[in-house]
């Protein structure tokens, strides 16, 4: 099994420099896994297609950040890529599935249901457009568990969606197995130190409390990654901040993957 980590959402917000929003590639023989998808390129060529999130995300002209495009820059195709897995459905992290029409998508079913709500806060939160093409929706109600954590569905026997709600009400992070250890990419759960408790640095801090959807469910979030991060065999990466150090496994395979 190869790792590789990519930023394949690139974003500009204002006064913040430059903000990845990271994916993971999984590729274990015939099966190449995706942990999010990123913009599609279309999206980097005409960024009107996500409406008003142009304002303030400020993409660069980049398609080649898209996910579509960093498979190739590691030698695979389209159709190589069997199954995408979503920490949740906000556009930077769900538009790219657009591209890729024959993959799983694998989600939270609260996830999908709450988009679906037609609620002021679905409507504005989730870009409807990129899931028109009739995606292959895996939604998973979750009823297994991963290193004490409830409510959680393997994917396969090393990849497991997490439940991490807070950020949205189906928000979940995801943990890939990798020799010994586990990477959990958390997504948007939280944007500081999981460790310590440290909070995130400007703009991350601030976006992080105007876009949580369930306050209430968040706190115990920030519980379960404490205690998740403070174990040997967990490492972490959030969606928006490359990590002060990588594990291992993905080490040499970020090294060759172009930002």
């Amino acid at each position: 099994m190869t790792v590789h980590l990519f930023d394949v959402a690139p974003l500009r917000p204002l006064g913040g420099g430059e903000v990845p929003t990271l994916a993971l590639v999984v590729v274990d023989g015939d099966r190449v896994l995706a942990v999010d998808a990123g913009f599609p390129a279309s999206v980097f060529e005409d960024p009107t297609l996500i409406g008003f999130e142009r304002f303030f995300l400020r993409l660069p002209h980049r398609p080649e950040a898209s996910l579509l495009h960093r498979l190739e820059s590691i030698g695979l195709r389209r159709e190589d890529l069997t199954d995408i897995v979503l920490t949740h459905l906000h556009s930077e992290h769900a538009a790219g599935i657009v591209d890729f029409p024959d993959a799983a998508v694998h989600v939270a079913a609260t996830e999908l249901e709450t988009s679906r709500s037609g609620s002021l806060r679905a409507r504005i939160s989730y870009r409807s457009r990129f899931f028109a093409h009739g995606p292959r929706w895996r939604p998973h109600a979750g009823t297994g568990e991963w290193l004490g954590v409830g409510g959680c569905s393997w994917i396969t026997d090393d990849v497991v969606l997490v439940p991490l709600p807070g950020h949205t009400v189906g928000h979940c992070g995801v943990a890939v197995r990798h020799g010994d250890a586990w990477l959990l990419h958390t997504g948007d759960a939280g944007y500081g130190d999981p460790r310590t408790g440290a909070p995130a640095a400007f703009p991350l801090a601030q976006y992080e409390r105007i876009s949580m959807a369930a306050p209430d469910l968040q706190a115990t979030t920030r519980e379960t990654l404490r205690l998740l991060a403070a174990r040997d065999d967990v490492h972490t990466v959030s969606s928006h901040r490359y990590p002060p150090r990588l594990p291992l496994a993905v080490a040499e395979a970020t090294e060759r993957s172009p930002r």
